[in-house]
C-alpha cells in the first residue's frame, strides 16, 4: 500500500510472486510473469517441480525447507549425532527454525543454508526490479520481523547500488499465510 513498484513473494509450498509496476499488476505478454520462483539460482542444481534444476523455488520454498530439515536429521543419524529436529514432531517449515531459537547447531545449520538461498533470490529481485517494497508472504512468513531481520545483511551486501540508491524495504506481508 502507498508505493507505485513492488514485489510480493510468496514462501509455502512454492515460491509465488506477485509485480506491480507502476501501480499495475505485470503479468506479461502471455499473462503467465511473474514466475519468480522459476529463476535459476544454483545452475544444475535440485530438480525443480517445474522440471528444471536450480530453482528458487527449490531452496526458498517451505517445502525446499523441510527437505532440507529432513536431510540434516538423516546426516545427524547416520553420524550418530544428536538434534532438537528429531524429538518425535513431524518435519514442518518451522522445525529447524525452532531448532535453531532452541540453541541446536543442526537446526542453526538449516536455517542459514535456507536464508543464504532466500537471499540470493531477493537480491536478484531487487536488483531486476528495484522495487520499493518486497512483501514476503506464505507459510515461511511466520516467522515475522526476525525473518526480514536474518535477510537484510545479506540483502544490502549483494543488492547492486548499496548505498547510492535508494533501498528497497523488505516486509512481511500484513496478511501473512493469506497474503496471495
Amino acid at each position: 500500500k502507498g508505493t507505485k513498484n513492488s514485489v510480493m513473494i510468496t514462501l509455502g509450498t512454492g515460491v509465488g510472486g506477485g509485480i506491480i509496476i507502476d501501480n499495475k499488476v505485470y503479468s506479461g505478454f502471455n499473462y503467465a510473469g511473474a514466475e519468480l520462483g522459476h529463476i535459476v539460482i544454483e545452475h544444475g542444481g535440485r530438480p525443480c517441480s517445474c522440471g528444471r534444476r536450480g530453482c528458487w523455488e527449490a531452496y526458498s520454498s517451505a517445502t525446499a525447507l523441510i527437505n532440507m530439515t529432513n536431510e540434516k536429521l538423516a546426516e545427524c543419524e547416520a553420524q550418530g549425532g544428536k538434534t532438537v529436529m528429531s524429538e518425535g514432531k513431524r518435519v514442518s517449515g518451522r522445525t529447524a527454525f525452532d531448532a535453531m531459537r532452541a540453541g541446536d547447531g543442526a537446526g542453526k545449520e538449516v536455517v542459514e543454508k535456507y536464508l543464504s538461498y532466500l537471499v540470493t533470490g531477493l537480491v536478484n529481485i531487487v536488483n531486476i526490479f528495484q522495487p520499493e517494497v518486497i512483501s514476503l508472504g506464505g507459510g515461511v512468513s511466520g516467522e515475522g520481523q526476525s525473518l526480514v531481520d536474518a535477510l537484510l545483511d545479506g540483502v544490502r551486501r549483494e543488492e547492486y547500488g548499496h548505498g547510492v540508491v535508494p533501498e528497497t524495504q523488505i516486509r512481511i506481508a500484513q496478511l501473512g499465510n493469506d497474503a496471495g
